[in-house]
């Protein structure tokens, strides 16, 4: 009976870890990816079967873990001379096992795939076979294969380079000290020891290995008698033939882990003075006449802000956007180094490539239980889960839960019990906020400014996702509408649903307790999926709260949290696509002004309901980075270059082009362009950094000429903190309505 023992949060016991393995990606030697091998127990109370077999980039691990994984290899196992390859340690019954940990490791549990890594692990009961290819005079580096049960999915090979791993050597020292021509794992007559011998013999204490009698160095592992007789090679003999540099990332992305995986205030006096300013001819020509076209007119009708960004971005976001053209685009000591270390078309994603990275099936109320214990605890990482949810989504039926820890109502570090009295104490607080303008909303209503706040929130409720059920328009209200009571101050038929009237108190309540912002036009789009999720008012007003305070820079009253936005997707255009951007600069489309309501209010407008809240929870986990909605934005142009290149010949035809997309999007394909286009991303800026500082075979001389300044806005691209920007607090002197 193996002794259960006690795993800090978040960690696995190491049962076995080889140093200095590397996957072979092309065939040259500097792009071998260096890292090590680990057989790790995930839980306590996890079976054999349910170990991971893994290769974990040293780049992926923190110092800690590599100090730790550097120990195992060298003093973590016992059995240092040959008797473990003796016959009676390796019978079915384990009755003298080789090779167990004598001393207990851990490091943070393996994450589940991401394509942003170029780790990839199996565990036990995945494993069909293991292919042992040691080396040999001719082929220096020894090296495994794993092969899941999965015919699909292959996996790369693992090469040992044992010159260079202090583990391999010292155990070489010791078994030269006790040397056994007639060892076990000497395959095919090898006498050659290598760093695979290790590994072969730890497995043995946790799997069945039964070697092929068809193919030397093939073991079946925990295999029926089924499996013995129906197993067929049909892997390369060598390594000329496997051939994994011409198709490696897609093996690897096949081979990932498979273990657990406002507006700017603006009120009517403001909208008035900018269309004063658009017809006194005191913008610029080009300005005005970009603003009267109808593809313009289609955005700005629909949020007041819209025209408003306009006025600035004449003013200044054009100039900060030709600034920055000129330091990428025209800098060809970035297209040099692009090109000579990553390749012509690097940022082009394939089909091939995008199929490899497909999304998984979205969590079930079962798996999402799982990651709590009995006490309502989290039992994995916070990062495990929001990975989960990241590249899987939510079913709808656990959303109500799921939603409130990723939005932050709920702590993660929580029991049911306490999660039990955080609800009642939210209750009262909101309450709290209700009450303040219920008590007084006679006298409020002969203020202008809270006039103007309930005009504009009526306004906005009586358009916000009438088409969905619970929100539709009754009786009373159809025959208000017929009547054209749209300009009254107060359209009471409006209230006849309940869940609107509901909203109308949410986003006064909200009024009251951020009295610097208020109410915002597009407010309504953002809460509305919240009250639909949750179905409680006290809870989905703290989980707006919440919402908000990522969104508020979308809604302050000058829109700098909109234009350092457009600014940033505009400089990651130049970056990424230079060539589209090329072609837009030729039609006066460099704006990208079609994405300001996308971003505004997170794609609300261009997707149904039901996928918008596919979209949202995706986003809210921040799991690469916190704007991950810029990279989003920049999956529809990467996917769309080639036809805008190819067809469009004008300003109007390209926003057209756009504008039509609404409703046609694919949200699943557009997540993994993504992800991948931010991988992508890391990755230049990692060579740019290294190219700046002198590192690498490709570097340059160190001059003015030859460097390249990643921009603030790019680098925080990189960031998983979220960036709050709040309004500023009113004055006496700001107008309203």
């Amino acid at each position: 009976m193996r002794k259960v023992i006690s795993y800090p949060p978040g960690k696995g016991q190491v049962l076995y870890a080889k140093s200095k393995v590397y996957l072979h990606i092309t065939s040259s030697k500097k792009d071998n990816i260096p890292g090590y091998l680990v057989i790790v127990r995930p839980f306590a109370e996890s079976k054999d079967d349910d170990l991971i077999i893994a290769f974990i980039p040293e780049s992926d691990l923190s110092i800690e873990d590599r100090a730790t994984l550097d120990y195992f290899d060298l003093y973590g196992l016992d059995g240092e001379n040959d008797n473990f390859y003796s016959s009676e340690a390796n019978d079915n019954q384990h009755i003298k096992r080789a090779h167990l940990p004598k001393c207990t490791k851990f490091i943070d549990r393996p994450k589940m795939s991401s394509i942003s890594s170029y780790a990839f692990g199996v565990t036990i009961a995945q494993l069909y076979t293991v292919q042992v290819r040691p080396k040999t005079s001719t082929l220096w580096e020894g090296s495994i294969i794993l092969h899941p049960r999965h015919e699909t999915d292959r996996m790369p090979a693992i090469f040992f380079h044992d010159d260079e791993s202090p583990g391999t050597k010292r155990e070489q020292k010791l078994k030269n000290q006790s040397f056994n021509p007639y060892a076990e794992n000497n395959i095919g007559g090898n006498l050659l020891y290598w760093g695979g011998d290790r590994f072969i013999s730890c497995l043995k204490n946790y799997a069945k290995l039964t070697e092929s009698t068809l193919e030397t160095g093939m073991f079946l592992v925990n295999c029926t008698q089924e499996d013995a007789i129906g197993f067929v090679p049909d892997v390369p003999q060598s390594d000329e033939d496997y051939d994994l540099s011409a198709d490696f990332n897609r093996v690897l992305n096949t081979a990932k882990w498979k273990v657990l995986t406002g507006l700017a205030s603006i009120s009517n006096f403001t909208k008035k003075q900018i269309n004063s300013a658009i017809e006194s001819n005191i913008l610029p020509k080009s300005i005005q006449k970009f603003i009267e076209r109808p593809e313009v007119k289609k955005i700005t009708d629909d949020f007041d802000s819209a025209n408003v960004y306009l006025a600035k971005w004449a003013l200044s976001v054009q100039e900060e956007a030709e600034r920055n053209r000129k330091m990428i685009i025209g800098n060809q000591y970035y297209k040099d180094l692009i090109r000579s270390e990553l390749g012509d078309g690097f940022v082009e994603l394939t089909p091939q490539e995008v199929a490899n990275a497909t999304r998984k099936k979205k969590l079930t109320k079962d798996q999402w239980a799982a990651f709590f214990d009995s006490t309502g605890s989290l039992q994995f990482t916070i990062d495990e889960v929001l990975e989960q949810v990241f590249h899987c989504g939510l079913e709808a039926d656990i959303r109500n839960e799921a939603w409130l820890f990723i939005l932050g109502v709920f702590p993660w570090i929580s029991t049911f019990s306490e999660r039990k009295q955080l609800i009642k104490t939210l209750e009262n607080n909101y309450c709290e906020y209700k009450n303040e303008w219920v008590a007084d909303f006679e006298n409020k209503s002969n203020d202008d400014y809270w006039k103007d706040q309930r005009l504009r929130i009526y306004k906005d409720l009586k358009r916000t996702d009438r088409d969905v059920d619970i929100y539709a328009a009754t009786t009373d209200e159809e025959q208000a509408d017929a009547n054209d009571l749209d300009n009254c101050e107060e359209n009471n038929a409006l209230f006849n649903n309940p869940n609107l009237l509901i909203l109308r108190d949410i986003l006064f309540s909200y009024n009251e307790m951020n009295k610097n912002l208020g109410y915002v036009q597009g407010m309504c789009d953002l809460l509305s999926p919240l009250y639909f999720v949750f179905k409680d008012e006290s809870i989905t007003f703290w989980a707006f709260v919440r919402f908000m305070e990522r969104m508020e820079r979308n809604f302050v009253r000058d829109l700098s949290g909109m234009k350092e936005q457009m600014l940033t997707l505009t400089e990651l255009v130049q970056f990424m696509l230079p060539d589209l951007y090329l072609h837009l600069e030729k039609y006066d489309a460099t704006n990208l002004f079609f994405f300001f309501r996308m971003l505004l209010v997170w794609f609300k407008r261009e997707f149904s309901f039901t996928e918008t809240m596919d979209l949202w929870e995706v986003m809210w986990t921040d799991y690469h980075s916190s704007q991950f909605i810029l990279f989003f934005c920049l999956a529809i142009l990467q996917k769309h270059s080639k036809i805008m290149i190819q067809t469009l010949r004008g300003f109007d035809e390209i926003l057209r082009y756009i504008n039509d997309l609404s409703g046609n999007l694919d949200l699943q394909d557009l997540l993994t362009r993504s992800e991948l286009l931010f991988v992508k991303f890391k990755q230049m800026v990692a060579l740019i950094d290294r190219s700046n500082s002198g590192v690498g075979a490709h570097a340059l001389h160190n001059s003015s000429a030859n460097t390249l300044e990643v921009s603030d806005n790019l680098r925080k691209l990189l960031s998983r903190e979220i960036i709050i920007v709040k309004e500023e607090p009113r004055t006496e002197t700001t107008t309203f309505g």
